[in-house]
């Protein structure tokens, strides 16, 4: 779907990566676009059999009409800090 990105960090915690951003005012998710409010590993990535490491570290970002280039680099730079410092 166009705006939805799914993103994998091997051996990380999806669920640190969401609030580590949260504390930055980035609101991603973890799980299944169907079931925001469900944390567990999405039934999508069990299907494709993505490798439980890749699956825990799993965010999805959804962007919309109203999100500029500069949104997705304030989220690309808190990634970069999060993950290379």
């Amino acid at each position: 779907l166009p705006g939805l990105l799914s993103l994998s960090f091997p051996g990380a915690d999806g669920e640190a990566i969401l609030h580590r951003l949260d504390l930055n005012d980035i609101y991603i998710s973890t799980g299944s676009a169907c079931n925001s409010k469900n944390t567990k590993i999405s039934h999508v990535l069990q299907a494709i059999k993505l490798d439980d490491s890749c699956a825990k570290g799993t965010i999805r970002i959804s962007l919309g009409k109203a999100n500029t280039t500069n949104d997705v680099d304030v989220i690309f730079r808190a990634l970069t800090k999060i993950f290379c410092t």
